[in-house]
């Protein structure tokens, strides 16, 4: 016979030292190792259980080892019925929503009836474990001695009560899958004749109590061993959560390539541990999770959540483009339509851009059909096969054939083909179980329920990749390393957040109900906790990681941590070398980039393209020759700019209207000045969709963000008409008066053609003839208006308003209008040397668009605020330039 390789792993020492154990139990009992039931903690201790025996008896036959929850599966099939607490999410939030409804009797507001439904589902499954570790006969005596004990604890909060109250219920009338297991089938001396059961960290309620009742045939042996000296282990100080993903999976990397595997990798911060996953998979790793992830994280619930965000009457336009670019059903291009044109209007609610009649050819074929088909209520049992359809409808369903975590959807939810049968028998049977006052209700449920629902149902399930052959890393909670052999252990996560030396106990329940209802008391998970970081740092190989910041706070190890490098004598907190291979990178210089495109000239110049080419040639390159645009946002609230839009728009309507009332022979007046103008404030606020809901064609939205304008326009109001007043006062029939608003003109400069919209043109008569008084709005600060004016030939602004004009002779003003309420809250300020400054802006512009056109380079010239907020700033890549 070969020997038996040497044992070093303390797992397998600890596994060699049980087996010699239980066969000297079944020995001294004179009982046949086939008749011997071995309960382990967990389900993953089973293959190690059995191949320890193998090992240590070659021959002959091996003890069944088994989970409380397997061995009850094996004995008889389990199907719960209406009421029982089921463990699965989608079924109990069911169940406990018509348990509070039942309960609530109408008090429960419908926005607490989420949270309370979530809280009781939360609450059963911690009570679950503890109901049915009792005989079902003796539920009901438990949980009448449970709720007193639970009545002398204190006063506590009313729906805090009323959850603790109706889980104690709910658990106790409920029938478990392990009920079988106080049944005769599994009685002692029927299937085996002793019964040996292995503690983990924690005692398992149900494994007490099966021992409790087998009597002299059970034995109960720990599966941790007693603490032994600690062993070096391998400590990593790392900068933050980036720096500490990077160096965990180096660790994990440079042991598998050194041929230590498996590798296990503890997940005591599972966000981190994701990430350390992904790279893993990108070295080329197999990795099997056994701890799982929500199914909600995965992609196919992303997109499903999409599809019912997107259906909801209230979505934002963000909502509907983000279903729409996860669907193929459609063409690209007409997606990228709709949301360019969404975007340009500013749409930010998805019903207004289904509808909007400048969207019409950009919506895709179907689309609004298949939002609309899922917003009518309708019971459960009609929801889900809907879904099922318009999954198929967005070609998701065939896909999900092929994808693990969309078959689980399918499964969770009951989406296939006469899977929905169970929750409508559910619901029917909740239906007759509830008041006179609820049946007459119908169970019909809205979208917003169903939405919630799955969310549950998705939060609730946990998604296990699926895996072949052997993994070169295991992810694995630290206490499921009990029992366990790997060649070596990597525990990220090792700070005072994700690993506490005093854990916080699960649940809302108070340390007293804690007490009277058996629950583990902090004191119970802070032991557990010190005796599996007791296990883990007497492992072979060990690596233990934290960081030590978060967003900036600093963040300390955990007291497991400082206390080992104590014991260590001083082995330096962070002395060990980073395992990641450091790679040389030479820089490259990033200098000022000077380009030239002499044919992308634009067809024509506006006045702020034309500044944008005097403020910096590089930002005129980008923004108009290449014509690089930021995508307009969807979700702004109003602005300086917005308020600035709107005030045009009230003063062109004002002013063409007034006009048209002084030709029709009323004189204006104060009062009817007043009056016109804030029915045009209301109405034009109204149709651009700044103050009320939207309007029946869907053009125009709410927005409560203008509310601060609104309350500052009776002074800006006022201001303007008392300038108003006096400015037509002040003239005589020769005077300016209002002409003309929002004038479009277009004009040559040299061969380029210029283009651009005058806020307002007023008249005035002269000797040569009648002369045009251009006037230009500005809602910025007065300084700002006033220093425009002081150097004339750098202002583009209205000198280039000036040229668009055919006359020779112009006046210019700036009319600044603020919402002061001191005397000047309107205040005109009048380019005197406009004339000049018109023709040395013609010469000049026809000078540079030349030099451009010739070739010229375009060097990123602009300073300070021209700077400060430009658009091309992250292309011209001016924050990384070398400095010579």
């Amino acid at each position: 016979m070969m020997s038996a390789p040497p044992i070093s792993h303390p797992a397998d020492i600890r596994w060699s030292a049980l087996t010699e154990q239980i066969g000297q139990r079944l020995k001294s009992r004179s009982v046949d190792a086939s008749r011997a039931l071995v309960l382990v903690p967990y389900a993953q201790l089973m293959d190690s259980g059995r191949r320890a025996w193998a090992q240590a008896h070659p021959s002959g036959f091996s003890p069944r080892f088994e989970s409380s929850r397997n061995w009850a599966a094996s004995l008889q099939p389990f199907l719960p019925s209406i009421n029982d607490l089921s463990g699965d999410v989608a079924r109990d939030s069911l169940v406990a929503a018509s348990l509070i409804d039942r309960v609530g009797r109408g008090r429960v507001a419908p926005a607490l009836r989420p949270v309370l439904v979530a809280r009781l589902v939360d609450a059963a499954r911690q009570l679950g474990p503890l109901a049915a570790a009792r005989p079902p006969e003796a539920r009901a005596d438990w949980a009448g001695q449970m709720r007193e004990a639970m009545a002398t604890g204190g006063q506590t909060l009313q729906w805090e009560a009323l959850v603790a109250s109706l889980a104690l219920a709910w658990t106790s009338s409920s029938v478990y899958a392990t009920d079988v297991l106080w049944t005769p089938l599994a009685a002692p001396g029927v299937a085996f004749d002793d019964l040996l059961v292995l503690q983990g960290f924690q005692p398992d309620p149900l494994a007490t109590a099966l021992a409790a009742l087998w009597g002299d045939r059970v034995t109960v042996l720990p599966l941790h061993p007693p603490t032994e000296a600690w062993p070096i282990a391998s400590l990593h100080a790392c900068h933050d959560a980036q720096d500490e993903a990077q160096r965990a999976a180096a660790c994990v990397i440079s042991l598998a390539n050194a041929g230590r595997t498996p590798v296990a990798l503890v997940a005591n911060d599972r966000v981190l541990v994701r990430q350390v996953s992904a790279q893993l998979h990108g070295a080329g790793l197999s990795v099997r999770d056994e701890t799982g992830w929500k199914l909600s994280t995965t992609h196919a619930a992303a997109r499903l959540m999409s599809l019912l965000r997107a259906a909801d009457p209230r979505a934002r336009t963000d909502d509907l483009l983000d279903f729409l670019q996860q669907t193929r059903v459609w063409p690209e291009a007409q997606l990228q339509s709709l949301e360019r044109r969404a975007r340009s209007l500013g749409l930010a609610q998805a019903a207004s851009a289904l509808r909007h009649p400048q969207l019409v050819g950009s919506v895709p074929l179907g689309l609004p059909e298949l939002i609309a088909a899922l917003q009518a209520p309708r019971p459960l049992s009609q929801w889900l096969p809907d879904l099922a359809q318009t999954l198929r409808s967005c070609g998701w369903w065939d896909e999900w054939c092929s994808d693990a975590a969309g078959q689980q959807i399918v499964q969770t939810l009951r989406l296939s083909d006469g899977a929905s049968h169970e929750l409508a028998v559910l619901e029917q049977g909740l239906q007759e179980d509830a008041t006179e006052a609820m049946r007459r209700r119908k169970p019909h449920m809205s979208l917003a329920a169903f939405t919630a629902w799955v969310r549950d149902a998705l939060e609730g399930a946990s998604f296990m990749a699926p895996n072949t052959g052997t993994p070169d890393v295991v992810i694995l909670p630290m206490a499921q390393l009990l029992g366990r052999s790997f060649a070596a252990t990597v525990a990220p996560g090792c700070d005072e957040r994700h690993l506490p030396a005093s854990p916080e106990p699960p649940g809302a329940w108070t340390p007293q109900e804690r007490s009277a209802l058996g629950l583990p008391q902090r004191e119970d998970l802070a032991l557990a906790a010190r005796q599996a970081w007791e296990m883990l740092i007497r492992l072979p190989e060990v690596h233990l990681l934290w960081r030590t910041q978060e967003q900036g706070e600093a963040v300390l190890p955990s007291p497991w941590v400082l206390m080992l490098d104590t014991a260590q004598d001083g082995a330096a907190l962070a002395a060990t070398i980073d395992p990641r291979e450091r790679r040389r990178l030479t820089p490259e210089a990033v200098v000022r980039p000077g380009p030239s495109s002499g044919d992308l000239l634009p067809e024509a110049l506006s006045a702020s393209a034309y500044q944008d080419l005097r403020d910096c040639p590089y930002r005129f390159f980008a923004l108009r020759q290449l014509r690089l645009q930021d995508a307009d946002e969807l979700e702004v609230e109003p602005d300086k700019r917005d308020m600035g839009i709107w005030l045009h728009a009230v003063l062109k309507l004002f002013h063409e209207e007034r006009a048209q009332a002084q030709a029709e022979g009323a004189a204006p007046d104060a009062r009817s000045d007043r009056e016109r103008i804030d029915r045009l404030a209301r109405s034009t606020a109204e149709h651009m969709g700044l103050n009320a809901l939207s309007a029946d064609d869907g053009a125009t939205e709410g927005r409560a963000g203008f509310l601060p304008f609104q309350a500052a326009w009776p002074a800006v109001c006022d201001g303007y008409l008392d300038w108003l007043w006096k400015f037509e006062a002040s003239g005589d029939r020769a005077g300016p008066r209002f002409a003309q608003a929002e004038l479009s003109l277009r004009s040559e400069a040299g061969p380029y053609r210029l283009i651009g919209t005058l806020d307002r043109v007023d008249h005035q008569d002269s000797p040569e003839g009648v002369i045009p008084f251009v006037i230009d709005y500005k809602t910025e600060p007065r300084d700002t208006t006033r220093n425009r004016v002081k150097a004339p030939l750098e202002d583009t602004q209205i000198a280039y308003y000036a040229a668009l004009l055919p006359e020779e002779t112009v006046r210019a003003a700036y009319l600044s209008v603020t919402e002061s309420r001191d005397a000047g809250a309107t205040l005109l300020v009048e380019q005197t040397q406009v004339i000049a400054a018109r023709d040395a802006l013609r010469e000049g512009l026809v000078r540079d668009l030349d030099r451009v056109a010739a070739g010229h380079g375009m060097p990123a010239l602009g300073e300070g605020k021209v700077c400060d907020f430009c658009a091309a700033r992250g292309l011209c890549r001016k924050d990384f330039w070398t400095v010579t």
